[in-house]
């Protein structure tokens, strides 16, 4: 009954990850911070190229496994910013605009668990409608199915199936898609599945394939 609740309750809150509020201010490592988006002024540039946005989900309380990615990504030398699913449509717009003046970082990666599992496809989609291609989706168990579209690469979706949280192919799909079923590991569920090295280390290498050190000028 308890995760029948847990679920009712997260898919109660699903449609907030389409707001396109504020950003949520969080605290991480005892330093407070804002959401974060890219920008062409950044203070020092990364080792290698791309951009990565990783989304948290509900209240920015449970989806910290999302803040150690970034962690681990930068000391790697790549530029990943975390911020919460009600976010998304203004990182995605930041990235748009960004586009027509030539600054985009390729490849775009993003990430997210549960809501923002959810947003990640929003996200990816949302960008394809204005000409940017994704280069990689990783969803940690999110709480309804999503169709993808045209202009992603490559999608990943960690789950515990339920008929609930599948990722399908949708109309102009051409990249790979694979729903991978999470059930058989060892103390793992959804509040904590984001938080597995094992998946975190297979989501950076994924990352690492697709971007390259930068040139030296």
């Amino acid at each position: 009954m308890t995760a029948i609740l847990s679920w009712v309750f997260l898919m109660a809150t699903a449609a907030l990850a389409e707001n396109d509020s504020e950003y949520i201010r969080t605290n991480r490592a005892g330093k407070q911070h804002a959401n974060h988006t890219y920008s062409n002024a950044q203070a020092q540039t990364p080792a290698r190229t791309g951009e990565v946005y990783l989304i948290r989900g509900l209240a920015n309380i449970f989806s910290l496994g999302m803040d150690e990615i970034e962690v681990k990504l930068e000391n790697k030398g790549v530029e990943a910013k975390t911020f919460n699913h009600s976010g998304w449509k203004g990182v995605a717009d930041n990235i748009i605009q960004r586009a027509k003046r030539n600054e985009v970082s390729y490849p775009i990666v993003i990430a997210g668990h549960s809501l923002g599992a959810n947003s990640t496809v929003s996200m990816a989609n949302y960008l394809a409608e204005h000409g940017i291609e994704v280069s990689l989706v990783v969803a940690y168990d999110p709480t309804m199915n999503r169709i993808v579209g045209k202009d992603v690469d490559k999608v990943i979706n960690y789950h515990f199936p339920n008929g609930h949280n599948d990722f399908e192919k949708g109309p102009g799909f051409n990249g790979l898609l694979e729903n991978v079923d999470v059930s058989d590991m060892k103390n793992l569920g959804h509040m904590n599945v984001e938080k597995s090295t094992e998946l975190q280390d297979k989501f950076i290498a994924e990352v690492m394939k697709i971007t390259h050190k930068r040139k030296s000028k």
